[in-house]
């Protein structure tokens, strides 16, 4: 995976019974989402814990909680994530007047290990509203190329729903990575074949190729 692809930091208990749902969340999200997934755990580094644990929260697109059973470090790491502004995404297998009342006020997912599709269905559902605005800029340009491609070409190619073009999205920043926005032509060379809902034609991409490089190339 692309070390530029969104990171989910996790944050829970060290208890085994937790380590394989960590595990199982951590393929899912990377799969169905094309998130980096890590746990405190996860980086070996030659520095003290908190200094790492603070340097991945703050690496961190979204963070996701498991507050089950009250564990005082877990309540640090999300002092640390509300500090930093980061997007919490909160799970308990406690009953809700078991949740500390300085945060049940917040939104979060009651779970039971032995129903996970419940649970990764509103993962799912709490991961995909904390990047909407993300996928819907991301659109909204590739929509925008998609018309000056129409334009410049006299050819009227379809636009790929949002749902389609946002798992084309998710699928190529698994592997490569998003591209940087500042540069135009990376930017169309990866948005355009993606918003364009039927690019099997080799002679489609031919003019893809051709048309991002005379209008955007460098």
């Amino acid at each position: 995976m692309s070390d530029q692809a969104p990171l989910c930091f996790i944050v829970m208990p060290f208890r085994s019974e937790l380590n394989f749902f960590y595990l199982y969340l951590r393929r899912h999200l990377h799969e169905t989402h094309g998130l980096r997934v890590e746990r405190g755990d996860h980086r070996i580094l030659t520095i003290p814990l908190l200094e790492k644990i603070r340097q991945q929260i703050l690496d961190a697109s979204v963070l996701i909680a498991d507050i089950t059973g009250r564990n005082p470090n877990v309540f640090y790491e999300l002092g640390l994530a509300h500090a930093f502004e980061k997007p919490v995404v909160l799970l308990t297998q406690d009953a809700a007047e078991d949740v500390p009342t300085d945060i049940r006020h917040l939104e979060f997912i009651r779970y039971d290990l032995g129903r996970d599709a419940d649970v990764l269905s509103r993962v799912d559902n709490a991961i995909r509203n904390v990047f909407a605005e993300r996928y819907q800029q991301l659109y909204t340009r590739a929509r925008e190329i998609l018309h000056e491609f129409n334009l410049s070409l006299s050819v009227s190619l379809e636009e790929a729903s949002q749902e389609e073009f946002q798992a084309r999205v998710i699928q190529g920043e698994r592997t490569h990575g998003l591209p940087d926005p500042a540069s135009e032509f990376l930017t169309a060379d990866f948005l355009l074949p993606r918003v364009i809902r039927d690019v099997a034609d080799g002679s489609t991409m031919r003019k893809i190729t051709g048309w991002v490089t005379e209008r955007y190339a460098p």
